[in-house]
């Protein structure tokens, strides 16, 4: 199911991007800068799809459209932070702290708030948005929420064997409910209080790695901090099976990408290994999670190296910044004394504690 997930989301991005970039021309967007204007509108529909899908069609529905008409100001908060160290670590330690929010309330609550938690991460971290025209931002964010409604309206209408199921990015499970059925109540303890540990050490975590990212401006710094906000999420404890998978997912993509570098030539051909490696993401994000890592790797290098450039300089420093960033999620835990047992574990030691 869950690859017809990754299968719909590559048709979202494909539609929503040509869409978005033929509306923009049409409107007087110069040719050059073009792609970047279009990307935050891409990168915000991306998220509010994924988190539209699954539940009920009215739910859906609601679902497409509140996530992508809040994704324009949280992607106006992304780019006016984007130059300003204190500002954007204070922004993305907040982002965090909704998104653990939300995780205290289990699923489908704890996946929603980690995609809305990205629909700001993006932009802040790659800085698309950057520079372009208000006027051009508004339209293309009004453009993705028609196109977001409508994709998603079409998913009701496929027949539910083969349509893409509702994604889940966290171990929670949804709070009990003792009343109304749309009451908005906390998971039960010992849950509980490990998903407020983890929030507090997220978000001050992803609150410094944000102030070194702007600070320093460095590309280098922006991979270290997308292995800790993989790694030290506000919704899922930093376990070593997790350090572990990822190292071995990335490593693998490294490999991977060494042969498209190598087979397939700079161009339009290697976007089909992006739309395979973002099926691959999303198909075993629940399965393996070292395989989902290999997906997300091969879709990160390839879009921040360009399908047109070459892919060396992007893959040294990728492997390197992994391992950084891993090191630095482990002295994190270690470091910072939230609450009991403030280390790395094991799967089976955080099973245990549930």
């Amino acid at each position: 199911m869950l690859i017809r997930v990754g299968i719909a989301v590559v048709i979202d991005i494909a539609v929503v991007f040509f869409v978005v970039r033929a509306v923009l021309v049409a409107a007087g967007h110069p040719t050059q800068g073009l792609t970047h204007a279009v990307l935050p509108a891409v990168f915000a529909g991306m998220f509010a799809f994924l988190g539209s899908l699954g539940g009920s069609t009215k739910s859906g529905l609601t679902r497409a459209i509140v996530m992508s008409v809040l994704a324009f100001p949280v992607t106006l908060l992304a780019i006016g932070v984007h130059s300003i160290p204190i500002a954007a670590g204070v922004a993305l330690a907040g982002a965090a702290l909704i998104a653990g929010f939300m995780a205290w309330h289990g699923e489908p609550w704890a996946t929603l708030g980690n995609l809305g938690m990205y629909q700001f991460f993006v932009p802040l971290a790659f800085g698309a948005g950057t520079g372009v025209g208000f006027e051009y931002l508004l339209l293309s964010f009004g453009t993705m929420t028609v196109l977001t409604v409508v994709l998603r309206a079409l998913v009701a209408v496929v027949p539910h064997r083969k349509a893409p199921t509702r994604v889940r990015s966290t171990d929670e499970t949804a709070a009990t409910r003792t009343h109304h059925k749309y009451s908005f109540t906390l998971v039960k303890q010992p849950q509980l209080r490990r998903l407020r540990r983890t929030t507090i050490r997220s978000a001050i975590g992803l609150g410094i790695g944000a102030v070194v990212v702007t600070a320093t401006g460095d590309h280098n710094t922006v991979w270290v901090l997308m292995t800790l906000i993989a790694l030290i999420p506000p919704a899922l404890p930093l376990t070593i099976d997790r350090v572990l998978q990822r190292l071995v997912g990335t490593m693998a993509a490294m490999v991977v990408l060494t042969v498209v570098d190598v087979v397939v030539p700079p161009g339009s051909l290697r976007l089909l290994v992006l739309a395979a490696g973002l099926v691959v993401m999303l198909a075993f994000i629940k399965r393996s999670y070292a395989i989902s890592v290999l997906g997300v790797s091969v879709v990160a290098v390839l879009g921040y190296a360009q399908v047109s450039a070459p892919l060396s300089e992007a893959l040294v420093w990728r492997g390197i910044d992994t391992l950084i960033g891993a090191a630095i999620a482990i002295v994190l835990t270690l470091l910072l004394p939230v609450g009991d047992s403030p280390h790395p574990v094991w799967d089976n030691d955080v099973a245990d504690s549930k």
